[in-house]
């Protein structure tokens, strides 16, 4: 299961997470201070350290090293992985959130972790039938394109999702809010079974094993829920909802944000999902809707599966090589002169933007004027080559400290060249 060094070095994070607890920045702290967790250990038992939370200084006089060694043992005879901030198969897109959990617990199909596509799904625990329809739906297609769909696996929308992700043979992680191996919430006993025999499912937790499921544990919880995918998408929300939690947390780490739009703008069930829509966040009606979204942060992922035809909007989204792709060989250049002409039937006809292959060479062709400075105009060139951008990504794109690109960015939108959208992103104009 581990090599003998990442073994040695395992147990000092282990004894770290029972020390500090989860989401704990003091430890995180620390791990920039020291080289390795087994520094932090040493410094601890020679009394160099001791900037302790009180929490912390509580559990130091209950757990020893041995603790953390029985730990090891015990995941290793139930099938458990522990999964620290140095192990390779740690979660990339954790690693940048802003504090990622230093030790991970899993269960399962490990492999899931390297999906390339996810999709975060959270919602209310007693949906309507509308959500319950909507969410299915959505589900089973998206299983389709190879989506692993990501929940906290509680009643209501996070079970259906998990569900209908199955049943439409596609893969699911499940983010719990207590150890791995605690049957939480116990109606879902049979869909634990069927996720961990089915070779489809992952249990995913910051938590130990044997942690029980207090309601502490969930909005440190969400974070990680959030922060897997590219992208959150809301189901149903109400004003006071612990998915409006994880909304933010996404907002805040920069992922996409996709809310169903209500079945009743008077129902209180809906007023979280109301604010997140008024807000910014994208409108959720169909698959579509994802793929386009994931479309901004990486394209080559998207396969359409051979029954998929995309309308004439979806082909300026998406560009003709997606439609190719899903044609036989002999006939690919007939469609693709086909679908260049249906593309600016429809360009005259409708308000939709231009496909790849129909934009001017020069971007500066989309309008004569441009910004007076050096780095406004590689701002708004940038943009209207690659699309709406989240800032980070711009700023690494332009290789600009993010302090400039933010004032920079500020005068573009006073002076109308581009336009803030939510979560951080910026489109030209």
């Amino acid at each position: 299961m581990y090599h003998a060094d990442y073994e040695a070095e395992l147990r000092y994070w282990v004894w770290l997470s029972m020390i500090f607890g989860a989401e704990s920045t003091r430890l995180l702290c620390a791990l920039r201070q020291y080289d390795s967790p087994q520094e932090i250990y040493d410094a601890i038992q020679a009394g160099q350290f001791t900037d302790f939370p009180a929490y912390a200084q509580k559990s130091m006089l209950k757990c020893s090293i041995g603790e953390a060694d029985t730990m090891i043992y015990y995941c290793k005879q139930h099938g458990i992985e522990l999964l620290s901030l140095s192990d390779p198969r740690y979660p990339s897109p954790l690693r940048s959130i802003q504090v990622p959990p230093v030790l991970l617990t899993a269960q399962g199909n490990l492999n899931l972790l390297k999906t390339p596509l996810m999709l975060s799904v959270v919602g209310t625990r007693k949906p309507s039938p509308y959500t319950e329809q909507v969410t299915q739906t959505l589900m089973q297609e998206l299983a389709k394109y190879g989506f692993t769909i990501v929940s906290g696996f509680a009643k209501g929308v996070d079970g259906i999702a998990h569900k209908a992700t199955l049943d439409a043979g596609g893969a699911t992680i499940a983010v719990l809010g207590c150890g791995v191996n605690v049957n939480y919430p116990r109606e879902h006993a049979e869909l634990r079974n069927r996720m961990l025999s089915s070779g489809k499912g992952l249990f995913l937790s910051e938590y130990l094993p044997g942690t029980q499921p207090i309601p502490a544990n969930f909005p440190k919880r969400n974070r990680i829920l959030s922060g897997l995918s590219f992208g959150t998408a809301v189901m149903e929300a109400a004003d006071r909802s612990g998915s409006l939690l994880t909304a933010q947390y996404a907002s805040e780490q920069g992922r996409a944000l996709l809310c169903v739009p209500p079945a009743d703008l008077f129902d209180a069930r809906y007023a979280g999902v109301i604010s997140l829509l008024r807000d910014g966040a994208m409108c959720l009606m169909s698959h579509r809707d994802v793929l386009q979204a994931i479309y901004l942060h990486a394209p080559q992922h998207i396969k359409l599966p051979d029954s998929e035809t995309l309308r004439a909007a979806d082909s300026m989204i998406f560009a003709d090589t997606f439609l190719l792709e899903s044609q036989p060989q002999e006939a690919k250049a007939k469609s693709a002169k086909a679908q260049s002409k249906q593309a600016d039937t429809a360009v005259s006809d409708m308000a939709i933007p231009l496909t790849i292959e129909d934009r001017p060479e020069s971007p500066t062709e989309f309008r004569k004027e441009m910004p007076e400075s050096e780095l406004g105009a590689a701002i708004v060139i940038c943009l209207r080559t690659n699309g709406a951008m989240y800032v980070d990504h711009l700023a690494a794109k332009l290789d600009v400290p993010l302090h400039a690109l933010l004032t920079e960015l500020t005068v573009l939108e006073l002076d109308g060249f581009v336009e803030s959208m939510f979560g951080k992103q910026y489109c030209a104009l």
